[in-house]
């Protein structure tokens, strides 16, 4: 319970520190090149995941053995096996 308390502070400290830095320190093309990363990283990531989705959908389904394979597995079971 303790390392999870102790987690969940040191996430607010860090997110409260950024969010004042981010408002007090930063100039104001500092907050436009961090705006303009988010964006790329944000596009990036939909690029990403669609490739990844269209790559998921070409999966066919299986119709059975190939022709060769029906015959070796005819041959190995003529063996014995």
């Amino acid at each position: 319970m303790k390392k999870l308390l102790r987690s969940a502070v040191v996430i607010a400290t860090a997110a409260g520190v950024g969010y004042v830095v981010y408002k007090e320190v930063l100039s104001d093309e500092a907050k436009q090149n961090i705006k303009k990363m988010v964006e790329t990283v944000k596009t990036s990531y939909e690029r990403i995941n669609e490739v990844i989705n269209s790559v998921r959908g070409d999966v066919m389904p299986d119709d059975g053995p190939l022709p060769n394979v029906q015959t070796t597995m005819q041959q190995w079971k003529d063996l014995g096996y």
